[in-house]
């Protein structure tokens, strides 16, 4: 509990006269302690004080309801004490004596009622402003069946329209527990597989998407069973790509990659990462505010761009942008005074980015409970002309998801299933890629 401590009010004065004193011992023959007073100072302490009307009293006695023995024994000097470990909103008595030598000691002086302050009730917290407000588009979905599936992983497909355009779009979902398990597979950066050759390759895989967006290597990161892939540079222009890139506006900015995977619990999270190090990863609940035409951030620490999350990733990959976090969607379709989109955090070029783009799409999320959904839109074809990331995220908040993110899209696009082999459209033939990430038996 947050302790809320105030001088407010704090001053109730009980004050008791002699007469109204009950002694611990008969014929007392010292005078009683006077203005005896308590001031409750706290929800947790009081202090009691008093004068002292005995001039040969060599000290003081003080106790709490009515105990027959001291609390505290205290020198003839002392006019105050304080009684501490209270209980908040709790009436007490308090009591102080005089004592000489011998057996000489006046009558009990005691405080009736006196009452501890009370915590204030703790208000509700103000719920966190969405800063891009997006309404869920939810479809008519159908299990698509006679797969060579475990009972928990399902697979469905919807042939529906978007925003007044045909769509055709499959996912697949499950929780990753002990029988089903989150993995991304990078074959190498001179091994590139189709999705298909990548699954079949692997008698464990269930469901299989591809993964980040690359080129000669992955733009970003992805950690393979708790490795991290290899560090990758360009040397010719001496940056990073895990940390850096290069923005419409002609500046090499240091940047926050989106990141989606389970740590080694199978505990599955949606973040912004920062590699400060080949091997480190450092993971965020907010990205480093890059925008394009702004200055160049500095690099990830323990407390920038806010305190770091205590997840893990074991298996994870980077891409972009976010599509939600924390139930919220980080993008919209903004753009700042200088013509750049003002959340592209990544810098990702406008037909990856694009709030306006359509194409087809990849998505990986999860949901408040844990399970894991593969999602993927055809795109650029009569019968489903895709969607836009804005869109995408729309779709993944419908299907339950509270942390999404997009991957690899247009001609990447694509979902494997044991037992259904390649689902979606194949216009433009199955291409290689260098990551994949998906679902597979323990």
């Amino acid at each position: 509990m947050i302790r809320f401590f105030s001088l407010l009010s704090a001053f109730a004065l009980f004050v008791a006269s002699c007469s109204g004193s009950t002694p611990t011992t008969a014929g007392a023959t010292l005078k009683a302690p006077e203005e005896v007073t308590a001031q409750t100072i706290s929800q947790e302490y009081v202090i009691v004080s008093w004068k002292n009307a005995a001039p040969t009293a060599e000290g003081f006695y003080v106790f709490r309801q009515s105990n027959a023995k001291p609390e505290s024994v205290l020198p003839k000097e002392a006019t105050s004490y304080r009684f501490d470990d209270l209980e908040p909103g709790t009436e007490y008595r308090f009591g102080v004596q005089a004592f000489g030598s011998g057996t000489a000691m006046s009558s009990v002086v005691w405080l009736q009622a006196v009452k501890t302050l009370e915590y204030p009730p703790t208000p509700e917290p103000e719920p966190e402003e969405d800063p891009n407000p997006i309404e869920a588009i939810e479809f008519t979905w159908s299990e698509v069946t006679g797969m060579d599936l475990p009972a928990s992983l399902k697979v469905y497909k919807t042939e529906s329209t978007l925003n007044g355009r045909p769509l055709q779009a499959w996912y697949a979902v499950s929780k990753t527990d002990a029988d089903i398990q989150l993995r991304v597979l990078f074959p190498g950066l001179d091994n590139k597989k189709t999705i298909d050759a990548a699954a079949e390759a692997d008698e464990k895989c269930l469901v299989l998407v591809n993964g980040g967006i690359f080129g000669k290597f992955n733009n970003g990161l992805a950690v393979c069973d708790g490795q991290q892939t290899p560090w990758a540079r360009v040397e010719d222009d001496n940056w990073d790509v895990d940390r850096q890139y290069w923005g419409p506006d002609g500046k090499l900015h240091t940047i926050s990659r989106g990141l989606f995977g389970v740590d080694a619990a199978g505990k599955p999270g949606v973040y912004w990462s920062y590699t400060p190090s080949h091997g480190t990863v450092y993971v965020y609940d907010k990205p480093i505010p890059t925008v394009a035409g702004g200055p160049v951030q500095g690099g990830g620490t323990d407390t920038f761009p806010c305190p770091k999350a205590s997840w893990e990733p074991y298996n994870a990959i980077t891409c972009g942008p976010v599509l939600l976090q924390g139930g919220k969607c980080p993008i919209n379709d903004k753009k700042t005074p200088a013509g750049y989109w003002e959340t592209n955090y990544e810098l990702w070029a406008d037909d990856i980015y694009g709030v306006e783009v359509l194409a087809d799409r990849t998505a990986v999320g999860y949901r408040e409970d844990g399970s894991v959904i593969l999602l993927i839109v055809d795109g650029r074809i009569s019968t489903s002309q895709g969607a836009t990331t804005l869109e995408m995220a729309a779709i993944m908040k419908g299907l339950g998801c509270v942390g999404a993110l997009n991957l690899d899209g247009g001609g990447s696009t694509g979902m494997w299933v044991k037992g259904g082999g390649h689902l979606n459209d194949l216009t433009g033939g199955n291409r290689a890629v260098l990551t994949t990430i998906g679902l597979f038996s323990k």
